[in-house]
């Protein structure tokens, strides 16, 4: 059985009262007002610390119009990657096929085996370099469409940094960017070393031009933001309350030295001067009757 939490006397099955046999302290209240103050701490600490989440949340993806725009172009580089930058195709006996210069051409040359049957071919003796030509720019085009995916993935994960993820996002632009110019000179080195016949190609695209142009829209919204960065309004004592829930959850500061309240702020003064006067009248009202 259990003890008094006042004077310690050990309790037997038959105890059954709520009052303490040897001292009487009313077991179920005793130390309540203590419990209540703690669990008030706790409330006002960890109230804080959402209340800085979530205007740290909010801050990062709509806390000004910057942030704004890059939510709106962060989508851009990837769109890009579906407009065809050219078309080429193969006209060899037994294989044959004309696929655009694309994400999605890309992807459907590759779905159908094309890696295997490119790589075989460029170790060809009629065509091996037009086909080595072909995979390095591919093998760009490639590259370049990851970074199109990081900055989108990177905008959508601004949230765990305001400043590091902005200049990551800004960094990945600027490589996508210069990969974007790099896949326009390698897929035109492609096209120039044809005179096989076998494999046919054109320029006829745009593609890669407008996925530098959207790499550029996102490097400089994301260099704006990373040098001006993101304001964000916190309410007062919220971001001090926050540092000390984190303390007290680490156990550097224990919960039971703070104060009640943790972190005195305008509002908390308020509450605290409508408490004193409800006592004050309710002392003077008790006064009243008590001399009736």
């Amino acid at each position: 059985m259990a003890n008094c939490p006042k004077c310690g006397k050990h309790l037997h099955i038959y105890n059954i009262s709520q009052f303490c046999p040897e001292c009487g302290t009313n077991m179920n209240f005793y130390g309540f007002v203590d419990r209540f103050i703690k669990e008030a701490k706790y409330a006002e600490l960890s109230q804080a610390s959402v209340h800085v989440k979530i205007k740290h949340i909010k801050a990062a993806y709509i806390g000004s119009k910057l942030a704004i725009a890059r939510l709106i172009v962060m989508i851009l580089p990837v769109v890009a990657f579906l407009i065809p930058a050219g078309r080429f195709g193969f006209n060899i006996p037994f294989v044959s096929g004309s696929y655009d210069f694309s994400g999605l051409g890309i992807y459907g040359l590759f779905g159908e085996g094309g890696f295997d049957y490119l790589m075989g071919m460029m170790n060809s003796s009629f065509a091996g370099a037009e086909f080595k030509a072909l995979m390095v720019a591919l093998g760009s085009y490639a590259f370049t469409a990851l970074m199109a995916v990081l900055v989108l993935l990177t905008s959508l994960l601004c949230l765990i940094s305001y400043k590091n993820m902005q200049k990551i996002t800004a960094v990945i632009s600027a490589v996508g960017f210069a990969g974007s110019f790099a896949s326009i000179v390698f897929y035109g080195r492609f096209v120039k070393s044809l005179s096989s016949g076998f494999v046919t190609a054109d320029k006829g695209g745009a593609g890669l031009w407008v996925a530098a142009a959207m790499f550029a829209v996102t490097f400089v919204i994301n260099l704006l933001l990373w040098k001006k960065g993101i304001p964000a309004e916190y309410g007062e004592g919220m971001l001090e309350r926050t540092e000390i829930y984190k303390k007290v959850k680490k156990g550097e500061i224990n919960i039971d030295d703070l104060p009640q309240p943790v972190v005195e702020t305008e509002e908390t003064r308020k509450i605290e001067e409508e408490i004193r006067k409800e006592e004050e009248a309710y002392m003077e009202k008790h006064k009243e009757t008590t001399e009736v």
